[in-house]
């Protein structure tokens, strides 16, 4: 423990002392809670709470044919006029008759007018009636444009029921929450407050675009999921009903203009995954595998109750048979026939198979401390490119290197920089044709990520010296009333909101900077802290600190203790005799006088009255402790008890209750 001299105590951080003393005496008055797993608590605000609340929101777009809005979607049955045409829709399927009118009138400007009232479902599940064109104007202009980029996300879906377990302040389940649409999530997320400990039950299945699922068993697993699947679609926010594009001369255009690879057969199953087909302008195609032609057949593309249908005649089962065109978007086609589905995907660089690699050159950049370089996985380079397959690629230091095939880097994985900034040249090679090749550059950069400008001794030597408060979690200060005393064993003790909490802290350091790790916070509330932290502000008194998406400052509280020691109390103590000028905010004692003499005796006598008794001091860490015992009779014998010394001066001392610390004596110098 690093010992600090003499602190003036403030107010609202003695209570820290006292019950640190009071754990130091009384180790079974430690509340021990156990706690579910922090990391599958759902924090309100933060990003996997924002993301989720995304997923399950309202997607409006279903109707824009109607609306030209995607954050509202207008409620069934309406009335409206289309080109002069009186229509009442009330299923989805009645706006292919929308968009038949649009096309058989092929006008400029199409027109279509509703018969009010009307209610409308915004993307938040609120349902608003409209009972004007104004009214409705305002609520689209809301919205993004189309096709524009907007919050909900359309490329993965829950696969309901989920449940959440709710705790008390305990950590006691109080009730199990059962999910069954995304309605439902959206509202209890948005529901979520400050206080409510809620966390999602695992494993959570969530639903691809392309229809295949993917099991997830954690909150990390949940919301890199998401993030990765968000845009991995085309959430088709345009205004017409069908995509223009996908007429049956643009799919057949589309068909033979690339290759196309099967990237999903039922949920990425059988034996046609990974394979690419190319379908020849005489309607024949092949499949071929790494280059070797495994199929061969013919293909038709019709129309069929305003569907188009893929046919394949040849003799692998897996794909003969129509195939209904369930969705067209740029790039990709999704077929149904019966209970089974396909998803492919064109790709135009097998044509020239070096493509994907041509272009702007590549740059890595890594985080490395003073006089390094940093280490390079260099296989990251055009990662989506390399297919090992497809190529075979090696890392060289120089051009001339890489052209002669003359010592590769052993370990492109862990590759140490030699210099800042350097280049690397891999070299790509056809897979069944080594021959063919060609040779591209990787530019290293490495930085100085600890932009804190602290060390790992800075930080530790910061957070030891006072206590501290999180005045800052995510724009919320409700942490603020517990306080953390940075022992520099590791321990750390967390009073507040009548608990103390032992728990451990830690410190280490990366190329990314110094982290501050949490362990066994136990607390209601408080446990939201758990875990790493990265400084990214450091400040003696001060600490900014990152958790993926949630920041939160941490500020010093110090005790100015000026220079009293336990020897420097027992001295002043000794020196005159003390009046008690208060007690608990009375003046009621101001008569009486405290003798502090030698052998731990003491007198508190007034003009008619005198007792005996004994006294005591103590220190621990920064703390002096003042016992008084065994007065020997009158009111005074109220003032019993165990005190820490909270401010010290030769004319003054004031002491606080160990066990209340609003009980506070004040003694004031009397010397004769």
């Amino acid at each position: 423990m690093i010992l600090k001299s003499l602190k003036l105590f403030s107010k609202n951080t003695i209570g820290l002392l006292i019950i640190l003393m009071t754990v130091f005496a009384c180790q079974d008055e430690i509340t021990e809670i156990t706690p579910p797993n922090d990391q599958e608590t759902i924090i309100e605000n933060s990003n996997l709470a924002i993301i989720m609340q995304n997923t399950a929101a309202l997607d409006g777009s279903l109707d824009n044919i109607l609306d030209s809005a995607n954050c509202i979607l207008i409620n069934l049955p309406v009335t409206i006029t289309v080109n002069g045409v009186d229509l009442i829709i009330d299923s989805e399927e009645d706006y292919e008759v929308v968009e038949a009118i649009f096309d058989e009138f092929d006008s400029d400007i199409d027109d279509i007018e509703f018969l009010f009232p009307i209610t409308i479902t915004l993307n938040d599940y609120t349902v608003v009636t409209i009972t004007n064109d104004t009214e409705l104007g305002t609520f689209i202009e809301e919205c993004s444009g189309e096709n524009e980029e907007d919050d909900d996300i359309e490329c993965i879906d829950f696969q309901y029921p989920i449940t959440f377990s709710i705790y008390d302040a305990n950590f006691q389940v109080t009730e199990t929450v059962t999910i069954n649409n995304d309605e439902a999530l959206y509202n209890f997320i948005e529901n979520l407050e400050g206080g409510v400990l809620a966390s999602l039950n695992f494993p959570v299945t969530m639903i691809l675009s392309d229809g295949s699922t993917v099991e997830v068993n954690n909150n990390q697993e949940l919301e890199i999921t998401i993030s990765e699947a968000e845009d991995d679609c085309d959430e088709d926010d345009d205004n017409d009903w069908n995509d223009d594009d996908c007429t049956q001369d643009s799919i057949e255009i589309a068909l033979q203009a690339c290759i196309w690879n099967i990237v999903n057969y039922n949920g990425n199953s059988g034996s046609i995954i990974d394979k690419d087909f190319e379908f020849l302008e005489n309607n024949q195609f092949t499949v071929t595998l790494n280059g070797n032609v495994v199929h061969q057949g013919t293909w038709t593309l019709t129309e069929s109750n305003g569907s188009f249908v893929l046919t394949f005649d040849t003799n692998w089962d897996d794909i003969d048979g129509d195939w209904t065109i369930v969705e067209c978007g740029e790039g990709i086609l999704q077929l149904e026939n019966g209970n089974n589905f396909i998803v492919m995907e064109q790709d135009c660089s097998i044509n020239n198979p070096f493509e994907c690699f041509e272009g702007e050159d590549f740059e890595l950049t890594e985080c490395a401390g003073a006089n390094e370089f940093g280490t390079f996985n260099l296989t990251e380079a055009w990662v989506d490119c390399v297919n090992p397959n497809n190529f075979n690629v090696t890392y060289y230091f120089s051009l001339s290197d890489a052209q002669q095939e003359f010592n590769p880097i052993a370990n492109p994985q862990a590759y140490m920089a030699i210099s800042n900034p350097q280049t690397i040249y891999i070299r790509v090679e056809l897979f069944n044709n080594s021959s063919e090749y060609q040779v591209f550059e990787i530019h290293l950069n490495t930085e100085n990520c600890n932009t804190s400008g602290c060390s790992e001794s800075d930080v530790d030597a910061y957070l030891v010296e006072c206590t501290w408060n999180v005045v800052n979690y995510n724009a919320s200060d409700d942490l603020i009333t517990y306080d953390l005393d940075f022992q520099d064993n590791g321990v750390l003790i967390i009073t507040g909101n009548g608990q103390t909490i032992t728990s451990t802290w830690s410190t280490s350091e990366t190329n990314d900077g110094v982290w501050v790790e949490f362990d066994g916070v136990n607390g209601p509330n408080i446990q939201a802290i758990s875990g790493n932290w990265l400084v990214v502000e450091c400040d003696p008194d001060r600490l900014q600190m990152d958790q993926g998406d949630i920041t939160m400052v941490i500020e010093q509280e110090c005790i100015n203790s000026g220079m009293c020691t336990e020897g420097d109390v027992d001295g002043i103590l000794m020196e005159c005799e003390w009046q008690i000028a208060l007690y608990n905010g009375s003046a009621g004692f101001n008569i009486f006088y405290i003798d502090f003499m030698d052998a731990q005796n003491l007198v508190i006598a007034s003009p008619s009255e005198s007792y005996s008794g004994n006294w005591t001091t103590s220190q621990n860490g920064d703390a002096v402790m003042l016992t008084i015992s065994n007065i020997s009779g009158g009111n005074v014998q109220v003032l019993d008890g165990d005190y820490v010394v909270v401010e010290c001066s030769a004319e003054q001392i004031i002491l606080h209750d160990v066990n209340n610390s609003d009980n506070e004596i004040v003694l004031d110098r009397y010397c004769n």
